[in-house]
């Protein structure tokens, strides 16, 4: 999660900071798949700079300032916050107060979070000596137990170019289903499985108002509630799913009262996930690539049995960013009876950094396995940064 900085130099400030005789270090890191936007107010004048901030320098070294520069000094009240004990029901907010407390302007280039759930909001990002700011924080709870946050402040003060925050608090669900994954693990092609989501609500009396699955494989699922345990739902694979990994999300809607006696109302989810097998067995259900570095070829390997001969005809790669790494598939028999191939993912990243998500589609002549699909995944980010 990246706060939206609006840019606020004008050319005399620019000048300033260019006299500066320091670094001023930013960095451009990923993020996790679904960053949320933060909305910011009061702007300055644009500044494209701090749109697109800059990788950090090689060194890990703060910059300091040298002879009698002007410098920026970032002033913090506090770096912490709890919330102490808090249901996962209502957003929490608290604000972080700051002071330019150096002799030239101070300028916020990021305010990165370490999760979606925290969202950090900044109204501007230049700060005259002796101006004040405030950074606010708000935080939707998720999960269970003690929690701890991060928020990563980057600015021009050459002695704290990296400032970090922390906000922590003690989740208290007001449901909670068990377990939190439902995992089918290998099943045959045809085969259905049956498997028990137990809700536990901090109120005996809960009401379960709704339930279902969402999802691209939600045809492959039923969900159902016991009759004699209304607390259970029963979540079964049909067994109709053709072969490769599948997920599901199932959904649980409840009613309740809170211990305070305030009437509360809740979703819940978990995911689902199976993954149907036939023939042919991969050494994995999908290429996995990790954390990679730009301009580092990598190379992913799977391997696929068969209790019988078959052959590949072909292996092609779809879905990926034309903007993304280079990746192409190539494959060859590994057992001279041909019961046995191997499958090998190589890529190029570039210059590119982000997400790495693909999809491998591998042809064979096995009638009722005529087509496996293997998702790509990863990572192209700056190690060791």
């Amino acid at each position: 999660m990246f706060v939206e900085l609006p840019g606020g130099s004008s050319l005399m400030l620019q000048r300033i900071v260019l006299c500066s005789w320091f670094v001023l270090p930013a960095a451009l890191m990923g993020c996790e798949p679904s960053s949320p936007s933060t909305e910011s107010a009061n702007t300055d004048a644009p500044n494209p700079k701090l749109s697109n901030p800059i990788p950090p320098a090689e060194t890990t070294e703060n910059p300091q300032p040298q002879g009698n520069a002007i410098f920026a000094s970032l002033g913090l009240e506090r770096f912490e916050h709890d919330f102490g004990e808090i249901w996962d029901l209502e957003k929490q907010e608290t604000s972080f107060e700051f002071e330019n407390k150096g002799e030239g302007p101070l300028i916020i280039e990021e305010v990165k979070a370490s999760c979606g759930c925290t969202t950090p909001t900044l109204t501007k990002t230049t700060y005259l000596p002796g101006e004040k700011g405030t950074l606010e924080i708000a935080f939707a709870p998720k999960g269970n137990g003690r929690q701890t946050k991060t928020l990563t402040v980057r600015s021009n003060d050459p002695y704290r170019p990296v400032t970090i925050l922390k906000i922590s608090s003690t989740i208290k669900p007001f449901v909670k289903p068990e377990p939190l994954y439902l995992r089918y693990e290998e099943v045959g092609k045809g085969e259905s499985k049956t498997l028990t989501l137990d809700l536990q609500c901090v109120d005996p009396n809960f009401e379960i108002l709704d339930f279902g699955i969402r999802g691209t494989a939600a045809r492959y699922f039923k969900v159902e509630q016991d009759s004699f345990r209304p607390n259970q739902l029963s979540v079964t694979f049909l067994g109709n799913a053709p072969w490769g990994p599948h997920y599901g999300n199932v959904f649980v809607k409840t009613r309740g009262v809170l211990p305070s006696g305030t009437p509360v109302e809740k979703e819940v989810q978990c995911t689902a996930s199976v993954t149907v097998l036939g023939s042919i067995r991969p050494s994995d259900t999908m290429f996995r690539v990790g954390a990679t570095a730009p301009k580092k070829p990598f190379q992913k390997q799977i391997t696929l049995t068969a209790d019988k001969p078959f052959s590949i005809l072909s292996a092609n790669i779809t879905g990926a960013r034309r903007d993304g790494p280079t990746m192409s598939l190539n494959f060859a028999p590994a057992s001279g009876d041909g019961n046995v191939w191997r499958v090998q993912l190589s890529g190029d990243p570039g210059d590119y950094l982000g997400a790495l998500s693909a999809l491998a589609v591998i042809e064979t002549d096995l009638p009722d396995e005529s087509q496996l699909k293997f998702r790509i995944a990863g990572m192209v980010r700056e190690l060791g940064k």
